[in-house]
């Protein structure tokens, strides 16, 4: 194989933990501006997310507080997935939210849920004016078929945390508007953030989140939303993979760690893409990656030998010979086919 992408840190998820292909949080450049002095950041976290380290305080926590930026900042965070559901709060100004690629401008008094497979960017391109409060908390899932696993600390009757679960899991409305009472825990959350005092302020920071969950879950109820069952189904987690992994052309895919990917069976894997594309996995595989193939030599930015590396061909006599089958030329006739075409279709 060759030498992997240098980009793919900024390439689209598929279902890696994190330091593979889930680049979770993409937080530098608010960390930077923090530091600059540009946006005031106040947040407990862990696992890398900025701010203070809640060390075993509030275990599912990866990171809640807020961002204050009192003007037009000159850094967005770019487009990424999280390492659990995250539910934020406008508290002042607006804020461009980019979620699988809906875009929506939310303003003061609106509320936001991106879930850990969720695609999302905030800023157009870079964040404006704004007071944004958060709680990023780790369900125990990557992907939508999971079971959702609530902390401890969060004490509810079953009940409620099933239908907290399925109004989150199977209802993706990308933003609300704010009750007063979750407004309220939103603010106070951030006021004991703000003081730095993890060890004086966990009890009543578990017992706000606790309330503010408890209060958006009776908001949601009002609302009556429509749930959607396929949403949370183990096909719509193929679904996404599949539409990713052409991200990922250049791993080392098999049947086995495709279906590892999406957390399946290989023989669920395998049934679903059927459904999906009608081809087995690994044939899919080899034609979206020949399909990149033929786009890269068309543009001519590379040889054929880093062109089949890049597209995960493991020799470049292989990748030739699957090529010609699939195209009917080889690799290095495709410049010349692509321009036959075009005049032909310009004629």
């Amino acid at each position: 194989m060759g030498k992997r992408n240098p980009n793919a840190a900024e390439r689209p998820a598929v279902f890696r933990e994190p330091g593979a292909l889930l680049y979770a949080g993409n937080c530098q450049d608010l960390l930077e501006a923090s530091r600059a002095g540009m946006v005031t950041l106040n947040a407990w976290t862990r696992r890398g997310y900025p701010g203070l380290d809640l060390g075993s305080a509030l275990p599912q926590v990866c990171s809640v507080g807020g961002w204050d930026a009192t003007q037009p900042q000159d850094w967005g965070l770019r487009e990424h997935c999280n390492e659990g559901v995250k539910i934020a709060y406008i508290a002042r100004g607006a804020l461009t939210v980019t979620m699988d690629g809906q875009r929506r401008i939310l303003n003061e008094g609106q509320m936001f849920v991106v879930r850990p497979w969720q695609l999302h960017a905030l800023g157009d391109p870079n964040v404006g004016a704004s007071q944004i409060v958060w709680v990023l908390l780790d369900m125990g899932v990557r992907r939508p078929h999971e079971t959702w696993q609530w902390p401890d600390w969060i004490s509810w009757p079953e009940r409620d945390r099933k239908r907290l679960t399925e109004l989150l899991s199977k209802n993706e409305q990308i933003s609300y508007v704010a009750a007063r009472d979750v407004a309220r825990c939103f603010m106070d959350i951030a006021d004991i953030v703000a003081t730095g005092d993890i060890e004086g302020g966990e009890a009543r920071l578990g017992l706000l989140i606790s309330m503010m969950l408890l209060q958006f879950m009776q908001m949601l109820e009002k609302q009556a939303p429509v749930l959607d069952l396929a949403l949370a189904s183990s096909k719509r987690t193929v679904k996404i993979f599949l539409k990713r992994l052409q991200h990922a052309l250049d791993e080392e895919w098999t049947l086995e760690n495709m279906a590892a990917e999406c957390n399946l069976s290989r023989t669920q894997f395998t049934q679903h893409c059927l459904v999906l594309t009608n081809m087995t996995p690994v044939r899919y595989l080899q034609m979206i990656r020949l399909e990149a193939a033929s786009e890269m030599l068309g543009a001519g930015h590379s040889t054929v030998t880093q062109i089949a590396y890049d597209c995960g061909f493991s020799s470049s006599q292989y990748f030739a010979t699957c090529y010609k089958k699939r195209f009917g030329f080889s690799p290095l006739e495709t410049p010349h086919k692509r321009r036959v075409l075009a005049d032909y279709a310009s004629s």
